[in-house]
């Protein structure tokens, strides 16, 4: 379940939207679901990526 990270995920939309270009950095403790975060962006976006 995937819960509580909808600002986030607009901000990660948003870069992925956007013209420029742009790196995102997420950072944070060891098991806080940063992963998951990631993949939940990727799944829902819409259009060519790079997953690294």
């Amino acid at each position: 379940m995937f819960v509580g990270r909808e600002n986030e995920l607009k901000i990660l939309n948003r870069v992925f939207l956007s013209k420029r270009q742009e790196s995102v950095l997420i950072y944070g403790r060891r098991r806080i679901g940063k992963t998951e975060l990631i993949k939940k962006a990727i799944e829902d976006f819409d259009g060519e990526y790079i997953y690294c």
